[in-house]
């Protein structure tokens, strides 16, 4: 609030200029006595004006007092007003004060209540993985435990299996040396598979069991071949025995050494050979020798007649 200062005449003021203004009327009066009377004439319409502006300033005078005096009463209402004001905003800026204080405190507390309730589901996760990663880590234990049952129980009886494969092959055994040709009629079908899907032979051009065959240069020599695939990329010679030897293997080497498949097919003597020698069982010092000299040794197997020495063989040149 603004006090405004209203303009007023100082009457002391007003008093000690007429008071100057007579000392020098007097002065003039003494110095020229011819004319005090003219100027006594004057001077009484003067101090009769004098008179008459006195008293109007000095109803001037009280008029602003009274002025002043409401103004005082005007501005001592606008203090007591914005005093009030001014206190009545400080209380409601304390009172905005503690209500956000009480604010930050509930917000204080709501923060500490979720910090500790997500603490709580933290932890409450960890222990939930603890327990997924325990029952994982039984459910791993039960399933190995399980799957190693079933390794023992397969192992087992891939065991029986075997024993009852032997048992049979060497029924089988026992009955080709009782049926002469029924090893070569058990494995002949298995040399047209192996041509084709292992040895590569290509297509079939001619097959042939049993076949007894003159040689070329020699009409009275004459062989028989168990088992011939010949195919578009090359032949598959098969030596079958039911009890094979050591002696049956020398002789077929010999054979091949020699060259006299190509006395007795000289139409396939471009071709060539893939020789395997074939039985339902071959011991292992056998094998060995054939695979020695590059030659295919074809047993039963678990469901089927398979090769025996496939790689090993593949892995070096026959002997010559």
């Amino acid at each position: 609030m603004h006090l405004v200062h209203l303009p007023c005449s100082d009457p002391k003021a007003t008093l000690r200029q007429t008071g100057a203004a007579m000392a020098t009327l007097a002065q003039r009066t003494g110095a020229v006595e011819g004319r005090v009377a003219n100027l006594e004439t004057i001077l009484a319409r003067f101090m009769a004006r004098t008179d008459e502006s006195i008293a109007r300033t000095n109803e001037s005078v009280a008029r602003t007092d009274e002025s002043i005096a409401r103004l005082e009463r005007i501005v001592e209402h606008y203090v007591q007003e914005g005093a009030r004001e001014r206190e009545e905003a400080a209380h409601e800026r304390e009172r905005e004060r503690t209500i956000a204080a009480q604010d930050r405190k509930e917000a204080a507390r709501e923060r500490e209540r979720e910090r500790t309730i997500a603490t709580q589901d933290r932890e409450e996760a960890a222990r939930e993985r603890e327990r997924e990663r325990t029952i994982a880590a039984q459910d791993r234990e039960e399933a190995a435990r399980e799957r190693e049952r079933e390794r023992t129980i397969a192992a087992q009886d891939r065991k029986e299996a075997a024993r009852e494969r032997r048992e049979m092959n060497k029924r089988w055994g026992e009955l080709a040396n009782k049926m002469g040709t029924v090893v070569e009629d058990i494995v002949a079908p298995s040399v047209r598979r192996l041509a084709r899907e292992v040895f590569d032979c290509g297509d079939l051009v001619r097959f042939t069991t049993r076949q007894t065959v003159t040689r070329s240069d020699d009409r009275s020599r004459t062989r028989e071949f168990d088992a011939l695939y010949v195919g578009t990329r090359a032949v598959l010679l098969n030596e079958t025995k039911s009890s094979p030897r050591s002696e049956d293997a020398r002789a077929f080497v010999e054979f091949l050494r020699n060259g006299e498949f190509a006395l007795y097919f000289p139409e396939y003597g471009k071709l060539p050979i893939v020789p395997a020698f074939s039985s339902l069982s071959i011991p292992e010092d056998l094998v060995t020798y054939l695979t020695r000299h590059g030659i295919y040794a074809v047993a039963m197997g678990d469901e089927a007649m398979q090769v025996l020495n496939l790689q090993a063989v593949r892995s070096r040149p026959a002997a010559r």
